[in-house]
């Protein structure tokens, strides 16, 4: 260290140059007992420029000791400030553990929070949706008694109608039955009487059948006789002769035309019938008026 160097730190530290100067006065009183003794040799220059040295070597050993001291003790405040530093470091790692820790606790306590919230809330939806499962499960039920009831009215009504319609079906069936009855017995009776009606027209028709018939035969063997009556044998007849007349006549038994046909003998003796044929015209009138035809068939055969 340089002159300048020392007289700052003697400036720095009064006390520290007030030692100096009593370590300087000790040698100056110690040189001024050397040189009241005669028996020694006085100190040479060297030898005092040696103690002024040694002074000063004593002196920067003193401040070398002293920026030791000084340097420890700063080592010392370094370390206790490192130490406070590292236990404020310390504290304040324990701090932000601790901070970290109520920070972690406060978000575990904020997600159980939130997590019980939510399932608060997944429970009131559950149990929201559970009473919204429930009230619908009643409406459909009571829905489903309310159509079954409906069913259940419309059935018996319909089985009401229906047994009422089978009642009036079966009602009109009876009457129906009745009135076919009736209508039958009527219809049967009807039947008895027309039966009787038509057997006795039957039997006056037979029997004026047969008096037409009758009458009609008469009637035709009266026809035959006139012709009879007005025929002229022919010179060459024979006995057993005949021939088949159809005369067409008037409804006053005039003779209009008259065929022959179907003759046993010759011509001549068909020529002679149809001669007495148209002599007997006019012809005899018919008993009775539904005997009357426009053409008479008859068999001529003389006896």
């Amino acid at each position: 260290m340089n002159s300048a160097g020392l007289f700052s730190e003697l400036k720095k530290h009064p006390w520290i140059m007030a030692l100096v100067i009593l370590v300087h006065i000790g040698v100056i009183l110690l040189l001024s007992m050397n040189l009241l003794d005669n028996n020694k040799p006085p100190v040479p220059a060297s030898q005092k420029h040696k103690i002024i040295d040694a002074v000063v070597v004593d002196a920067k050993l003193y401040d070398e000791k002293k920026k030791q001291k000084k340097r420890a003790e700063q080592k010392k405040i370094e370390d206790k400030k490192a130490a406070k530093k590292r236990e404020a470091d310390k504290k304040r790692l324990a701090d932000k553990k601790k901070k970290q820790e109520l920070e972690r606790k406060k978000k575990v306590e904020k997600k159980r929070l939130v997590e019980k919230k939510k399932q608060l809330k997944v429970a009131a939806d559950k149990k929201k949706a559970l009473v919204i499962a429930k009230k619908k499960e009643a409406d459909r039920k009571l829905k489903e008694k309310q159509i079954k009831e409906k069913k259940a009215r419309e059935m018996k009504a319909a089985e009401l109608k229906e047994r009422q319609r089978l009642e009036v079906e079966k009602q009109r069936k009876i009457k129906e039955e009745k009135q076919r009855r009736a209508e039958e017995k009527a219809e049967f009776e009807q039947a008895l009487i027309e039966e009787e009606r038509l057997e006795e027209e039957a039997r006056a028709r037979a029997v004026r059948a047969a008096r037409l018939q009758t009458l009609r035969d008469k009637y035709i063997i009266q026809i035959a006789q006139k012709v009879e009556n007005n025929w002229l044998r022919p010179v060459s007849n024979s006995k057993g002769q005949s021939c088949e007349v159809i005369v067409t006549q008037t409804m006053m038994g005039d003779v209009i035309d008259v065929k022959v046909q179907s003759c046993t003998s010759d011509n001549a003796f068909q020529r002679s019938v149809e001669r007495a044929v148209r002599k007997a015209s006019p012809l005899p009138m018919p008993p009775d008026p539904e005997l009357y035809d426009r053409e008479i068939y008859f068999k001529f055969k003389p006896r």
